[in-house]
């Protein structure tokens, strides 16, 4: 909600600014509370970006949220909440490119980490993930359930699957112990909105096995925990 008087100071300032993606699953609300005009310039990304400030995006992974950046990536193209409420006209989006420069480029200058990391060239941190899908040519409601088959680290194969299933090497328990991830993993049992239905179920059915399968698979050799903790057997009712 940061007004644009504070936009025009925090660019005088040489400022930055970083946003998550919190309306994607809080916009419904927010439209309730505040309006639907409020909610079209919240944040203003757009605006931001227009004044030269440097904006990083990110999850926040608060509990309602999670690491994966796709959801994030998808609220900053479409403007679209998690149930497909528009919330943004099309002068408050970005394109892809811009979304992932959020996230890279963009992140690694906010942390002066610019000459080491945010893009892949030599003598950068050797980070990267292959994508099971092509960010700037799938359809727009496909970007949140983009999974990565292999994510490298530093040099180090930190999780694999698909093809590369056996690749990753033993790292250290989910923490915080209690993280659903540790015990249902991540998108692995979601299939792309545009995929036709009859083929999407059967799809679905292929995921929900493949991802049992990698949980046990990881089971096995002290990854992941048998089973869920009994913080997951209490109810509470707010």
């Amino acid at each position: 909600t940061v007004s644009d008087d504070s936009l025009d100071r925090i660019a005088a300032l040489g400022g930055a600014m970083s946003v998550q993606n919190r309306m994607s699953f809080q916009g419904e609300a927010f439209v309730r509370r505040y309006g639907t005009g409020a909610a079209m310039e919240a944040p203003p990304v757009r605006a931001m970006l227009d004044r030269g400030l440097l904006v990083g995006a990110g999850t926040d992974a608060t509990r309602v949220s999670s690491y994966n950046p796709w959801v994030a990536l998808h609220w900053l193209v479409s403007g679209r909440t998690v149930s497909d409420l528009t919330l943004y006209p099309p002068e408050n989006r970005v394109g892809r490119e811009t979304a992932l420069s959020m996230f890279t480029q963009a992140g690694a200058r906010l942390t002066g980490e610019q000459d080491v990391k945010g893009i892949l060239k030599p003598g950068f941190y050797g980070d990267l993930a292959i994508l099971d899908d092509d960010f700037f040519t799938i359809p727009e409601q496909d970007i949140p359930h983009i999974e990565s088959v292999l994510t490298v680290t530093g040099g180090r194969i930190v999780y694999a699957a698909a093809e590369y299933e056996g690749m990753d090497e033993p790292l250290p328990p989910v923490s915080p112990a209690w993280s659903p991830v540790a015990y249902f993993g991540g998108y692995q049992a979601t299939v792309k909105p545009s995929i036709p239905g009859a083929r999407q179920a059967e799809m679905l059915g292929q995921a929900v096995a493949e991802s049992e399968a990698h949980r046990q698979w990881r089971v096995q050799r002290g990854f992941a925990p048998e089973a869920p903790s009994e913080i997951f057997d209490t109810c509470f009712v707010l």
